[in-house]
């Protein structure tokens, strides 16, 4: 038997609950997470590859993608 604690994204170890190789706990004691922030310099000239990941993000959140 192993035993230990982890803290993770629900979708992310969600097979490992259904097989039963995890069980959740603490659930009473985490609060929900509002959702995720992307905090970037506010500058004119972003590099490229974080300009398209903001762009990327930003569509996603609006239902784009």
């Amino acid at each position: 038997m192993r035993a230990g604690l982890t803290i993770g994204m629900a979708e992310t170890l969600a097979p490992l609950f259904h097989t039963g190789e995890l069980r959740a706990v603490l659930e009473p004691y985490c609060p929900p997470l509002p959702g995720f922030y992307l905090f970037y310099p506010s500058r004119r000239h972003l590099p490229s590859k974080l300009r398209a990941l903001v762009d990327h993000v930003r569509d996603w959140r609006e239902g784009r993608i």
